[in-house]
């Protein structure tokens, strides 16, 4: 496991914690706080003081040795404004190597720092309940994600476009396939359509739905005849799919957007897969075990990369690319932090609608 998710996994299990640092922890007064000396991991309050923690996995080598103490002491340099004395605490893996450990102890008791160590397994069989209880408190089931080729929400207008030319709630399917290359695409644009309830399919015609017709005459026109691309969503054509979105009905495309939006909740937005980079063994797993899947890295980093893409043209999402880094950020806006509280509120009363009367 890497340190991030040792760290989302003890935050999430403040009692073990506890257990670890040798004092009961009341709460978490702060996680990846940054100051003018670096990221503190994180801050705890504890009965008598509060601890300023610096966790790390393996310490192995000289400089992940040197980083660490480092770290510590230019956190020791920082002035807080907390009532509680402070105090310092380093946290590594059971599996390092005892020279190292040796070394540590020295530098801890000599500045009065707390050093523990922790069994890493035990912190892997505490993630592996975490998940189970997500899953099992997340609500209704509604499914798993489906990695689809659709990277926005504007290209539902590419299908739409044709009903506003023609002034009509109805089209064959034969004029509608020839505006698609392929019968590929032509399914990939007919699964969006239908998941967000813009268009409903027959055997020889596709008609609009009333979310369609709205949606249709929201239609921001192409206007510029050099670019492929088409136009962004209308403001009205965005109020339509959030309406269709938290309508209670779950297709496979909302069911994503739902499953993006709990992923940021779960991992604060700290890593968004970039399309293309080395795959990250540790993030394939709780990515899979999150979805209840069995993807490989490009499939999954490119549902997150495509979906994060949708969400910020609902105004849910904001991706923050920064240089250098290893991976994308993504922070809920107050609009998706809403939707996502309203989704899982849904899927909670629902799962009761359900189970109220099987306790009998």
């Amino acid at each position: 496991m890497d340190e991030r998710l040792v760290q989302w996994t003890l935050l999430r299990n403040l009692p073990a914690l506890g257990e670890i640092i040798g004092k009961p922890v009341i709460r978490r007064l702060a996680e990846e706080y940054t100051t003018d000396q670096g990221r503190i991991d994180f801050i705890l309050e504890t009965p008598d003081e509060v601890v300023v923690v610096e966790l790390e996995t393996q310490v192995d080598t000289p400089y992940k040795l040197s980083y660490c103490t480092e770290q510590v002491k230019r956190y020791m340099q920082i002035s807080y404004s907390i009532p509680k004395p402070i105090k310092f605490a380093i946290l590594i893996d059971d599996l390092t190597p005892g020279h190292y450990k040796r070394q540590l102890y020295d530098f801890a008791g000599k500045l009065g720092i707390i050093l523990r160590t922790y069994p890493l397994l035990r912190i892997q069989e505490l993630y592996n309940k975490v998940l189970d209880e997500l899953k099992r408190t997340s609500g209704l089931y509604i499914g798993s994600p489906v990695a689809m080729d659709v990277t926005h929400l504007r290209y539902l207008n590419k299908p739409i476009e044709q009903f506003y030319q023609t002034s009509s709630d109805q089209i064959s399917i034969d004029d509608l396939r020839k505006c698609f290359r392929s019968s590929t695409s032509y399914g990939v644009y007919k699964r969006l359509c239908e998941d967000f309830e813009i268009v409903k399919y027959y055997d020889e015609f596709a008609t609009l739905t009333p979310y369609g017709i709205r949606f249709r005459d929201a239609l921001n026109l192409r206007m510029i005849r050099a670019t492929t691309t088409m136009p962004d969503l209308s403001n009205e054509q965005k109020r339509i799919l959030l309406e269709v979105l938290t309508n209670g009905k779950f297709t496979k495309c909302k069911v994503n957007v739902y499953y993006f939006l709990r992923f940021i909740h779960l991992t604060n937005g700290e890593w968004l897969p970039r399309p293309g980079m080395k795959e990250d063994r540790e993030k394939l797993e709780f990515l899979n075990y999150l979805f209840d899947k069995s993807y490989r890295w490009k499939s999954v980093s490119e549902l997150l990369s495509f979906t994060c893409n949708q969400c910020e043209e609902l105004n849910l999402a904001s991706r923050i690319k920064e240089k250098g880094a290893a991976f994308d950020r993504v922070i809920l806006t107050q609009l998706g932090s809403r939707v996502l509280g309203f989704l899982e509120l849904y899927l909670h009363l629902k799962r009761e609608h359900i189970q109220i009367p099987l306790s009998i």
